[in-house]
């Protein structure tokens, strides 16, 4: 069974599955997915087929996961900008493929534009599903998803918005979304006039953004405490006092399932986001210093903790890099995504 289609067809099954199934079950799935990509992108992606060429590499000897730990990497230097744009999408097509395109913020000089599939779009609306479900309930009340992402080229606004409208017009949920970016007046406006006809509101943003957003509102006479709300944060992490400051001042009780942070790209999208175990674990740490260390070893500030799906995202932890290996309208294999982090076994 393809679980990444039982996961955008029924992504309630799914998460009942994610519970039931056993964590080497989800790893083997993910390796096996990640090798049949590799496969396909060295007989399907021009760029791709060059770069394991010149680097001499015979796609039909990688057959193992040691095979695949031989394959070199890509990055944005070595292969994303070294490439034309359409020879890095599947079968070398980029204008006749209809695309949702996002870009860097071009912090380097000159931004990169990504583009992303429907089938992207449609995983990462499963995803969401599962966890408005699991964190918020939103099976079980009414909900206004007040969607604080900048919008634009830039991914965070548009993709959430189109994976939150995704979700509502399933038709299962009393789920509405209206999306201010980052206008923080218009955001406050429309929990102040909105808010008291949902069971809850959610507000999602860049966690600066937010800790401004809730204080401006304090400042105008809004109590936060009335409106049920919770929180969606991405783009970076943030400490547990930040956590709890967010909390204390909007009147959310459930620590664990109050909020939660994404971890994503521009490059693959959202790949992975803070449970209720990860949330404890990453508290729990703070308290305790042996498991802290044994968790985050040498690391002093304690970093985004996340779980992922490895059917989605195959991740590999190497010396302390992040590398990841994903479909989208650029097809990335063993992609150094430049970040520090690493690979933690749930067991």
């Amino acid at each position: 069974m393809n679980r990444l289609h039982s996961l955008s067809s029924s992504p309630v099954r799914f998460l009942n599955d994610v519970k039931r199934y056993p964590e080497s079950y989800w790893s083997h799935r993910g390796f096996v997915q990640a090798l049949s990509l590799f496969h396909q992108a060295a007989k399907r992606v021009p760029a791709y087929k060059d770069f394991l060429h010149t680097h001499g590499i015979n796609p039909d000897l990688i057959q193992t996961k040691g095979d695949f730990q031989k394959v070199p990497l890509i990055d944005k230097d070595n292969y994303i900008r070294k490439y034309p744009l359409e020879s890095l999408c599947w079968d070398g097509s980029f204008s006749q493929t209809p695309w949702v395109i996002s870009s860097t913020s071009g912090s380097t000089g000159e931004p990169t534009y990504f583009p992303r599939t429907t089938k992207q779009d449609k995983l990462y609306a499963a995803l969401a599903e599962m966890y408005l479900r699991d964190n918020f309930s939103i099976h079980k009340r009414t909900t206004l998803y007040v969607n604080c992402f900048a919008m634009g080229v830039w991914i965070g606004g548009v993709f959430t918005h189109q994976a939150v409208k995704m979700v509502a017009d399933r038709g299962e949920y009393s789920l509405s979304i209206i999306s201010p970016g980052i206008n923080k007046s218009e955001a406050i406006k429309a929990v102040q006039r909105l808010g008291d006809k949902f069971d809850q509101v959610i507000i999602a943003g860049y966690p600066p953004f937010v800790k401004d957003l809730i204080d401006d509102g304090i400042q105008e006479g809004l109590d936060w405490s009335q409106y049920n709300v919770g929180f969606i944060f991405s783009a970076e992490s943030f400490s547990e006092a930040f956590r709890d400051y967010i909390f204390r001042k909007s009147g959310v009780k459930d620590i664990y399932r109050g909020s939660l942070n994404h971890y994503g790209t521009v490059d693959l999208g959202t790949m992975s986001h803070e449970t209720p175990v990860s949330v404890l674990i990453r508290r729990l740490s703070l308290q305790h210093r042996p498991l802290f260390t044994r968790i985050f070893q040498h690391i002093t500030k304690v970093p985004t903790f996340t779980q992922y799906i490895p059917e989605m995202f195959f991740f590999e932890d190497l010396e302390g890099s992040l590398v990841c290996t994903g479909d989208g309208g650029f097809p990335l294999i063993r992609y150094d995504l430049k970040d520090n982090g690493g690979v933690l076994s749930f067991s």
